[in-house]
């Protein structure tokens, strides 16, 4: 079998997390090997771990292809949880996810993907509280990108 993170979308989500990983202004920790402390904002891929209390995760789904051209539409959900009973604090955190996402254009990102632009297409979802009190919410990107195959353009 080949190894996980070559494939095309995990290229994408792999990119997108070390592009969110890299802004000062989201101060979250990209870590896909070593565990993540509770002083840390992690970023994963795929579900929610039950820890750490603050969280971003990044998933993508059905996406959106031009069959004559190897340009995709890859929706992504970004989901963010902020361990605290206050919403205020996940609100933050996802309108900063935003600040540096929506309308991002030209980018090529560490894995090689090339991102044509981003937008968020709905959200954020209204907040949920899991079993422990912490906030969550969920907001959707279309992320407009190159993704070359044998029988595209």
């Amino acid at each position: 079998m080949a190894d996980p993170a070559t494939g095309f979308i995990a290229n994408l989500l792999t990119g997108l997390a070390v592009y969110i990983a890299a802004a000062p202004s989201i101060g979250a920790t990209w870590s896909p090997s070593a565990a993540y402390t509770s002083a840390q904002t992690a970023i994963v891929l795929g579900t929610l771990p039950a820890n750490p209390d603050r969280l971003i995760t990044l998933t993508a789904y059905d996406a959106l292809d031009d069959p004559t051209a190897a340009r995709s539409i890859i929706p992504v959900q970004i989901r963010t949880r902020w361990g605290t009973t206050d919403p205020r604090y996940v609100y933050n955190l996802d309108d900063a996810l935003f600040v540096l996402l929506h309308n991002l254009s030209s980018v090529t990102l560490s894995t090689g993907v090339y991102v044509g632009q981003i937008h968020r297409n709905s959200g954020p979802a209204p907040p949920v509280q899991d079993q422990n009190q912490r906030w969550s919410l969920s907001s959707n990107y279309y992320v407009t990108c190159w993704r070359p195959g044998v029988n595209r353009l």
